[in-house]
């Protein structure tokens, strides 16, 4: 089995132990808060794999993480309104063209911008709490749902082209996106976020294993971590305190972006 580019031994017991706890951690972020790509792939790095490796390695590996999530939530979405599956469509375009960007552009653009993605999806973190009570003030004085709906297809498309080129933060753009389409339960919202987390990152993921940019022993594991932590946290939501969580990664991420760029 390949190693993948940039790693001298992906089959070390304590790189995969490593991998596979920050896997199990950002499944369970992103199912209940978000921005689990700030523990995960900086860690990656740490662990030295090249970035651009990192990334795409990392979408892989947390992909079944939103997956288990989504399928945790499937007796809230079955009974949802069918009209929420046309965001799937952006979602899966969008994530295409995202993991078609990280490959084609050069790694040194991804390399330089890398830290201040995470630095910056860690605020979006923080931000969450404040950008959700926001929103559901104002939810009662939106415009119909049928004039808004354009426009929340387009910002789900540039919102899924930053998930499959990078991805840190996306869920919390995606329950604003919902929310400014009047879903303000946030249960419905974290559950639907899921779902399109799934579809951005499947197409990511795809296009990735056929590019074969990816360290596999690394994806794997991080694969199974990614699945427990998010089928578990979904599952459980209740009984999590979000409030420690979410500072848990924002303070993780933060240190993590600023050593990335020393």
């Amino acid at each position: 089995m390949s190693t993948g580019p940039g790693v001298l031994d992906a089959t070390d017991p304590l790189l995969l132990l490593a991998a596979f706890g920050a896997a199990l951690l950002a499944g369970a972020g992103n199912a209940v808060a978000g921005g689990g790509t700030n523990l995960s792939f900086p860690i990656l790095v740490w662990l030295g794999l090249p970035p651009v490796a990192a990334n795409a390695t990392n979408g892989v590996g947390l992909w079944p993480g939103s997956a288990g999530a989504a399928w945790s939530y499937r007796r809230s979405i079955a009974r949802g309104d069918d009209h929420w599956w046309w965001f799937a469509i952006p979602a899966l375009v969008g994530g295409g063209v995202g993991a078609a960007l990280l490959l084609e552009l050069p790694p040194t653009w991804f390399d330089a911008i890398s830290p201040w993605l995470v630095i910056t999806a860690s605020i979006l973190v923080a931000l969450e709490p404040m950008v959700r009570r926001w929103l559901r003030l104002a939810g009662e004085a939106d415009a119909p749902v049928a004039r808004r709906l354009p426009l929340t297809l387009s910002i789900q498309f540039l919102i899924s082209i930053y998930g499959g080129y990078f991805g840190a933060g996306m869920g919390i753009l995606m329950l604003t996106s919902l929310s400014f389409m009047g879903m303000h339960d946030l249960h419905d919202a974290n559950a639907w976020k899921n779902v399109l987390a799934t579809a951005t990152k499947g197409v990511a993921v795809l296009y990735f294993v056929l590019a074969g940019v990816l360290v596999w022993p690394v994806a794997i594991v991080m694969a199974v971590g990614s699945w427990v932590g998010g089928y578990a946290a979904g599952s459980f939501i209740q009984r999590f305190d979000q409030r420690k969580l979410r500072w848990l990664v924002v303070a993780m991420g933060v240190g993590m972006g600023v050593a990335l760029l020393l």
